[in-house]
């Protein structure tokens, strides 16, 4: 019940997140870099970040986020996130990070992982009241699978080890328990480690704590390696909480094309329709399901050639109208914006491509040129030539 609580509100954060990013995004998008007003909004983009991070705490606690797995090199990771480490620990505490080069890479959701680390650091300085050092490290394993020594699985073992209090056998054994904390009021809600722990889970690994009453505290996370040596580089660039990159402003597309978009939120469907514009697509805009389903169906016009779809909203979910329209319409290219990952998201794969909230600029631009590659959509799509894809006519919802 509380999960499914706590990812019902996580959602209504990542729709109101989605209109503060993306408006914040395209004044960013209007001003020039030296404009004395481009730091404020730098600032508060950087604040609605964290927020999505906040959010994304949340939903992993709900067991609602999807695991998106990828192999990451740890160094880097690590690397890309020590400096907002070193904020969030304050002056009295340092780290002491041992991350050899040659790790092998790791098979993990890149986002969950930095947020496994920033719980475990941040449990480590409060242990250690009066400041000290906590210790990173890591190394490779080899662990078999079986009691016979066989089928041997490689392994990244992170350890991070603080010198504070330590916890006695009693609270030990609850220390991953959901809202467990022995920290005072309003100094914790014991949901990190509980937190560490359901990430591990789902990456296939394990978590073990050691502790001793005034001899600190050991958590090992053994996480498993890559099964290949393609490293995401770009998903290990993880910082961008605290830091806007250049890259994340693109201009204008490569493809011309019209976009259908699907949102009950107006605030949402308007800022999604002008981020598509400022990609430069023309876009028609639709509140509901059934809406874009008479549309779709209506007399000869111009053709639609993605369609962006929100997927909670009343009377007709996105996923039932991505249904309805693929029986109709099965070659027609559909994307689905969630901000929250329901049951029924997870297991049915109808839509195209998936696009979580809150989403940039460039998240949007990026999903939209990888479902226009794949359905081999170009300029000369525009002219409403191809048979599969539904005519519609001009309206005043066209943008």
């Amino acid at each position: 019940m509380i999960g499914r609580l706590t990812g019902g509100v996580a959602h209504d954060f990542n729709n109101l997140l989605s209109a503060i990013l993306g408006n914040l995004e395209l004044a960013r998008r209007r001003i020039g870099a030296d404009s004395q007003i481009a730091g404020f909004l730098d600032n508060a983009m950087i604040g609605a970040r964290r927020g999505a991070a906040l959010v994304s705490r949340m939903m992993n606690f709900a067991r609602q986020q999807d695991f998106q797995s990828r192999s990451i090199e740890l160094p880097r990771l690590f690397q890309n996130l020590s400096d907002l480490l070193a904020r969030a620990i304050g002056p009295e505490t340092t780290i002491d990070a041992d991350l050899p080069e040659h790790l092998p890479p790791i098979n993990v959701d890149p986002h969950q992982l930095e947020l496994a680390i920033m719980n475990l650091i941040i449990n480590a300085r409060d242990a250690m009241p009066t400041g000290g050092v906590i210790r990173v490290r890591a190394r490779s394993r080899r662990i078999a699978a079986g009691p016979d020594g066989s089928c041997r699985r490689r392994y990244v073992q992170l350890e991070v080890i603080d010198t504070g209090i330590g916890m006695g056998p009693e609270t030990l054994a609850r220390a991953a328990d959901i809202f467990f904390t022995t920290k005072p009021a309003g100094k914790g809600t014991g949901l990190g480690l509980s937190m560490v722990q359901g990430f591990v889970d789902a990456a296939q690994g394990q978590m073990a704590i050691e502790s001793k009453p005034g001899r600190g505290t050991t958590v090992a996370l053994l996480l498993p390696a890559a099964a290949n040596t393609v490293v995401d580089h770009a998903a290990v660039n993880l910082d961008a909480d605290d830091e806007l990159e250049n890259e994340d402003v693109l201009g204008p597309s490569q493809r011309k094309l019209r976009v259908l978009v699907i949102d009950d939120d107006a605030l949402v469907l308007m800022n999604t329709a002008t981020m598509l514009e400022d990609l430069g697509h023309q876009t028609v805009t639709m509140e509901t399901g059934q809406d874009a389903l008479d549309f779709l169906g209506g007399a000869s016009g111009e053709a639609i050639d993605i369609v962006v779809t929100d997927h909670a909203m009343p009377k007709m979910t996105g996923l039932d109208f991505v249904r309805l329209a693929r029986s109709r319409w099965p070659h027609l290219p559909m994307i689905l914006a969630t901000g929250y990952a329901e049951d029924a998201v997870e297991t049915e794969n109808i839509a195209d491509a998936r696009l979580q909230k809150p989403f940039s600029i460039r998240d949007l631009g990026l999903v939209i040129d990888e479902v226009a590659r794949a359905h081999g959509l170009k300029s000369d799509t525009l002219d409403g030539s191809d048979p599969d894809v539904p005519a519609r006519p001009v309206s005043a919802g066209v943008r």
